[in-house]
């Protein structure tokens, strides 16, 4: 069996080789440590039926560490861990927290520990390149999966749910000791039949958005360099109150994360 898969895994490498695509893995480095800086824009207009202040802007900054804990030499998997270091505004019960993540040889985000607090877990699924399965070159595409992040769980009124979203391989830079795979992500949040508490009662409504962004990833140190996401969610009511496609609430959210 293992000389079965060491064929295969040959014969992978061969074709890609000949068709210039490159088979991208996740190899991170144990013992690596990298200090990021997380940046969440969030912006909310309500309508004059759902809250007295019609529109919310907050800007938080987090300052956090990523350990490298264990790879799999084989590159099947590898733990990461991420520590918060501070947070703007204070957010004295983020300050100190970790998180463990466990991520398969494409760096797709298996699972989580603990896995109680939504925005850990989201920044987790942020550093997650989740590279295709089969080799690609610029301009190639696949469909990577990714937790949906807290927002957009708040407002659809979710406890969890997983996104479906089409990331492409825009460039592949090379560099002096490096190589970074820049790609770009977009796709369609899944609408969402839900209940908004407003002044007129308990209205049914309906979610609906898009995620785009983007990330550069090196190859060889196996590390987020950056990585951008923008979320735009609607809810959206026909209730006869207030009329046909009556829009209640829209949020908008930018998150950037930096290698320092």
């Amino acid at each position: 069996m293992k000389l079965a898969h060491l064929a295969v895994a040959v014969l992978f490498a061969a074709i890609a080789a000949c068709s210039g695509k490159v088979a991208l893995r996740y190899h991170p480095r144990r013992d690596a440590i990298q200090h990021y800086v997380l940046t969440l824009r969030y912006s909310r207009e309500d309508a004059p039926i759902v809250a007295a202040v019609p529109r919310t802007v907050q800007v938080w900054t987090i300052y956090y560490t990523q350990f490298g804990r264990f790879a799999d030499r084989r590159g099947a998997g590898s733990e990461i861990s991420l520590q918060i270091d501070s947070a703007r505004p204070d957010l004295s019960s983020m300050n100190g927290a970790t998180i463990l993540a466990f991520l398969d040889g494409r760096g797709q985000l298996q699972r989580t520990e603990p896995d109680t607090s939504p925005r850990l877990r989201a920044i987790a699924a942020a550093v997650a390149p989740s590279f295709p399965e089969e080799p690609v070159e610029p301009g190639d595409g696949w469909t990577m999966t990714t937790p949906a992040p807290p927002e957009v769980l708040e407002m659809s009124g979710q406890d969890s749910a997983t996104l479906q979203l089409r990331a492409t391989l825009t460039a592949l830079q090379e560099l002096v000791n490096d190589r970074i795979a820049d790609v770009g992500i977009d796709g369609q949040l899944p609408a969402v039949e839900t209940r908004v508490t407003t002044s007129l009662g308990i209205l049914a409504a309906r979610s609906s958005g898009t995620m785009t962004g983007r990330y550069k990833f090196s190859l060889p140190r196996g590390v987020m360099i950056l990585a951008e996401r923008s979320v735009t969610l609607s809810l959206v009511t026909a209730h006869p109150m207030v009329g046909r496609d009556t829009l209640l609430s829209r949020l908008v959210t930018q998150t950037t994360i930096r290698l320092q």
